[in-house]
């Protein structure tokens, strides 16, 4: 499916450069944006990054890395063509045409691949690393995993230090657990493996999680011995680990503190000053608010997993229905003036919990039922569960545009429902 890796004569390309559109080669139906760092010369083999965004938005998922990718010393590509929430034959083709160019025009580290995707491109992309498995160094996975399976990403690079796994996700994002769980299962499996979990919803992170994801996966990459070392960058690397996990106990953050010394211990195995850092994780554990703490994350995860399933079942309930159901039929399927109650409530893990879910409530109705209603021509459908979607959120983007393809089979009182949204 995807292309073998070979050693195709490297041809000399501009240094320093960003080139915001490139025809891929051997395929003039895909594209892609590049960008090569300051000092790039076929002299030697460099480290890529491979960026898959999930509606082919090349240039901005792009501009996420390039700081880092300036400093780290790799180049970027970042095609025009990946997709999400359909069949995998895009982004297939768009990974091909990016190592398929990577090998004919740039001199580059076969062993050294890194992809980058959001979404349902991080799924794609932990996937891709399986079939490249001996050429991909790292996967940088933001707001998406992919679940356990005998030959997944946990299984087949279990103790393996020559790969690294960098998830990402934001704390109102729908897919956190799905995110955190992945980590779990990463550490229990001895994959090394990086958490950020950044302000924001389901979207690519910040500029600086980017930063720290590829400075990250250089550091994996000098102590698994990919790269040569540069032990006073790493010795700094570790101080600033150290006091940052430092801070975050003393500021009472101790979720991210205890994970923080555990990747502390992954990472910094040959160096002293991390020899304790597992122990200081444990005496975090240890604690009896912290143990409180877990037990109401737990509590919280098995609520998600409840709510997948549940929501699920209600649209699947709506859809067996003669007529669309009523605005407050769906609104108690879907538990919505309870997930919104307890956002109210304004407890922090609960209420953060409740916001999550409601998200996911809210993308199905604003864009996957839509969207698959409106593909069968049953407008009415479409239209209902974009009236429920706004009592939730109001439209965004693509809703909007589903919003106008139904528009022309709504009543006087459902017109009057969308207005101010979309303006």
């Amino acid at each position: 499916m995807l292309l073998a890796i070979g050693s195709a004569p490297a041809a000399r390309a501009q240094v320093g450069h960003l080139d915001e559109r490139v025809t891929a080669a051997g395929d003039s139906t895909q594209s892609y944006a590049l960008y090569l760092p300051p000092g790039y010369n076929a002299s030697r083999r460099w480290p890529v990054l491979f960026v898959l965004d999930p509606r082919g938005r090349a240039m901005l998922a792009l501009d996420l890395f390039r700081p880092a990718a300036a400093s780290s010393r790799l180049g970027v590509m970042s095609s025009y063509n990946s997709l999400c929430d359909g069949p995998p034959e895009p982004n297939v083709r768009a990974m091909n045409a990016l190592i398929a160019s990577a090998q004919s025009r740039l001199s580059v580290d076969t062993r050294r691949f890194y992809l980058a995707g959001f979404s349902g491109t991080a799924r794609a992309s932990l996937n891709f690393a399986l079939e490249l498995r001996g050429h991909v160094a790292g996967v940088i996975a933001d707001g998406a995993a992919v679940g356990f399976s005998p030959d997944g990403v946990e299984v087949t690079f279990s103790g393996d230090s020559t790969f690294a796994y960098f998830a990402a996700t934001g704390d109102g994002d729908f897919n956190h657990e799905e995110v955190r769980a992945a980590i779990e299962r990463m550490r229990l499996s001895r994959v090394p493996n990086r958490l950020a979990i950044f302000l924001g919803p389901h979207s690519w992170p910040p500029p600086e999680v980017c930063s720290r994801a590829l400075e990250w996966m250089q550091l994996r990459a000098m102590v698994s011995g990919l790269a040569p070392l540069d032990s006073a960058w790493v010795r700094s690397e570790l101080a600033a680990d150290l006091a940052l996990a430092e801070r975050l106990d003393r500021t009472g953050q101790w979720d991210d503190a205890q994970r923080l010394y555990r990747e502390i211990a992954q990472d910094y195995s040959a160096w002293s000053a991390a020899r304790d850092a597992n122990a200081r994780a444990d005496a975090i554990i240890q604690r009896p608010a912290f143990r409180r703490y877990q037990e109401e994350r737990r509590r919280v995860a098995e609520a998600d997993e409840r709510q997948a399933t549940d929501l699920q079942r209600a649209l699947a309930w709506a859809r067996q229905q003669g007529s669309p159901p009523s605005l407050d039929a769906l609104e108690d399927k879907l538990q919505i003036r309870d997930l919104q109650q307890r956002v109210a409530r304004g407890d922090s893990v609960d209420a953060a919990s409740a916001r999550r879910l409601l998200a996911r409530v809210s993308v199905f109705l604003s864009f996957y039922e839509p969207r698959s209603y409106l593909a069968a021509q049953d407008l009415q459908r479409a239209l209902r569960m974009l009236e429920v979607a706004v009592t939730v959120a109001p439209l965004r983007g693509e809703s909007c545009a589903l919003l106008r393809d139904a528009l022309p089979a709504a009543s006087v009182d459902q017109r009057r429902a969308f207005a101010g949204q979309c303006s």
